[in-house]
């Protein structure tokens, strides 16, 4: 019990507190940052909202495809079983790109003489799937419930060491982006092939499930953008009211807001917020790629996707602009103390 008292349950919110509330004591001010509040962002559209319609083969297709020469045989009997009625959106993806493969492969190897009836059964079997592979695709990557925990409302911030599951993450979004982009391909050539390692597919959507660093990266930004706003408001108060220093001549005073600034804010926070920052970037330029593979996205994921998930949303520019704000009144600060680190910058 006493190991477990003495065990910080929320780590960086207590670093940028400390930080800030550093800042706000070495400059005599009262206003002590809180992060306590629940966090005020957009909610991931619910499935409901995701879910794009899939068109069903009729039943006199499906028999067709009981042909042997078609090797659909075995995939068929496996989607129609108890348990294939219930696949996941994961598996119910490779199905759907390993049946198209299949299919696209027997129309194209399918002798002279065959019977043209049966021909035109085949090509308006593979009219109707290709016709629903992108509203397949996106079902298969978007309504998976690995999708949603990664973006759960629930989970803490990144971790203050460690990159708190961002490898595996980018590897998951990369390997989905390789298979969104079969859409494209599907629609513009004639012949295509299966992607290798679909059955490798589960483990990424298993790291987005249980790393859920998307849900983690949004909590982590939203509590940077708090606590730089919030000190920023605090060092301009200070400057409003009376200089810290006159003639550029640093005070005691001076030197312990220096202080301050190097051991918490250069030692704690600014590697926590590059980090945070750089690998954002990154995950966000991968999740605009994967929505840019699918030509209709549904209103809610748009808004979303408008809202959170680029450089260009409010999300983001309110950490850009909170940043700014905040190296600008450093800035000031230090200068007017003629205390500014050689060469360098409080960004």
């Amino acid at each position: 019990m006493l190991v477990l008292q003495g065990c910080d349950q929320r780590p960086v919110e207590t670093m940028l507190e400390r930080y800030s509330n550093r800042v706000a004591n070495s400059l005599d001010s009262e206003a002590q940052l809180d992060l306590e509040g629940p966090l005020e962002l957009p909610t991931y559209p619910r499935r409901r909202e995701r879910i794009r319609p899939v068109t069903d083969l009729r039943q006199g297709l499906l028999e067709v495809l009981k042909l042997r020469h078609c090797q659909l045989i075995q995939l068929v009997a496996e989607r129609n079983s108890s348990l294939g009625k219930v696949m996941p959106p994961s598996r119910q993806l490779v199905y759907e790109i390993q049946f198209l493969s299949r299919l696209n492969q027997c129309r194209q190897s399918l002798p002279s003489q065959t019977d043209k009836k049966l021909i035109q059964q085949l090509d308006e079997i593979y009219r109707i799937k290709k016709q629903s592979f992108e509203a397949a695709l996106w079902n298969g990557i978007f309504t998976s419930e690995a999708m949603e925990r990664n973006f759960s409302p629930s989970e803490p911030a990144l971790p203050l060491e460690g990159d708190g599951g961002f490898s595996q993450s980018r590897q998951a979004l990369e390997a989905l982006n390789r298979v969104a982009e079969l859409n494209n391909i599907v629609h513009n050539q004639a012949q295509w092939d299966e992607p290798d390692n679909l059955d490798q597919l589960e483990p990424h959507y298993q790291a987005l499930s249980t790393l859920r660093y998307g849900s983690r990266w949004l909590r982590s930004l939203s509590l940077l953008t708090s606590t730089l706003n919030h000190t920023a408001s605090v060092i301009e108060q200070r400057l409003r009211q009376r200089p810290l220093c006159y003639n550029q001549r640093a005070t005691p005073a001076a030197l312990i807001v220096k202080n301050v600034f190097n051991k918490y804010y250069a030692g704690e926070l600014q590697p926590y917020m590059a980090k945070v920052d750089r690998h954002g970037q990154a995950w966000l330029s991968l999740n605009r790629r994967l929505l840019a593979n699918f030509n209709h996205i549904p209103a809610t994921m748009q808004q979303y996707q408008a809202l959170m998930l680029t450089t260009e949303s409010p999300f983001w520019q309110h950490y850009i602009e909170a940043r700014n704000r905040h190296t600008q009144a450093w800035q000031q600060l230090l200068t007017q103390c003629n205390l500014m680190p050689n060469g360098g910058s409080s960004s």
